[in-house]
């Protein structure tokens, strides 16, 4: 039986061979700690110690970085779609247009990490601690920052439709002018967050913390704030809130409002 030739470059396309890392730039990785634009693909790197690595541009798809040490490298550019990262240590790492749909980053250390304008589809941040991060123009559509820490990280101008920030801390957190449709803060700290003129459309605060956060000009529309705190928060110039949607949340006299809208007390 004659075998069509292009079921046979399917096959070698997707052969483990196809998929490995170019030997030579494993090699340069291993003695100089550097190796920008080289093709690591698959690599096994678990638990080293690349701290102050160049790689920019290097190809880490499909690697194996669980436990590694990247502390200030210069990853900008980088693939590391499907990069298993689990409790690496990524703080201070430039990771700026690097593109990293579907990596797994839970439990990672990332404090003041870059990752402006980088490909964040779909990626795990569970459990991350990105205090200080950089996420500006960055596009985290169906991300999970489920019980992250992302305190005082600039998410500002971020696509970040559908992406899960449920019980996330984010004090003082920017977000202003990022996209913020379907998004769920269920139960999250946005204590101090800034969420000037966003989009929260269909947003989920259900018992979020949102004291003294700055929501002015925010689209909110649909938004759910069931047992939400927005004591001292500024609400003013909110498009489309309707009273049945503070009905169900509190405030306190410092809480601002646009036009006759009431909420009621937290403390009563």
């Amino acid at each position: 039986m004659k075998i069509p030739v292009l079921a046979i470059l399917c096959l070698v396309a997707t052969s483990p061979i196809a998929l490995a890392f170019d030997k030579d730039d494993m090699a340069t990785l291993k003695k100089t700690g550097s190796c920008p634009g080289c093709d690591l693909r698959a690599a096994k790197l678990q638990s080293e110690d690349f701290a102050d690595a160049y790689l920019k541009g290097v190809n880490l798809r499909d690697t194996i970085l669980k436990g590694i040490n990247l502390e200030n490298a210069n990853l900008a550019a980088a693939d590391l779609r499907r990069a298993d990262l689990e409790k690496s240590n990524l703080t201070n790492a430039n990771l700026e247009s690097a593109i990293m749909r579907g990596a797994d980053l839970e439990k990672a250390t990332m404090k003041g990490a870059n990752f402006r304008q980088a490909d964040l589809r779909d990626t795990d941040f569970e459990s991350a601690d990105i205090q200080g991060g950089k996420f500006q123009d960055a596009d985290i559509r169906k991300a999970s920052f489920k019980r992250a820490n992302l305190s005082d990280a600039n998410l500002s101008d971020a696509n970040l439709k559908n992406t899960n920030f449920k019980r996330a801390i984010m004090v003082n957190t920017i977000l202003t002018d990022a996209e913020l449709k379907n998004t769920n803060f269920a139960r999250a700290n946005l204590t101090g967050a800034r969420l000037e003129d966003t989009d929260l459309s269909h947003a989920n605060f259900h018992r979020a913390i949102l004291t003294n956060a700055n929501l002015a000009g925010a689209e909110v529309s649909d938004a759910a704030f069931w047992g939400a705190d927005l004591s001292g928060a500024n609400l003013e110039g909110v498009k489309d809130l309707e009273q049945h949607q503070l009905n169900v949340a509190c405030g306190d006299k410092k809480t601002v409002l646009p036009g006759n809208l009431t909420i009621s007390n937290c403390g009563e």
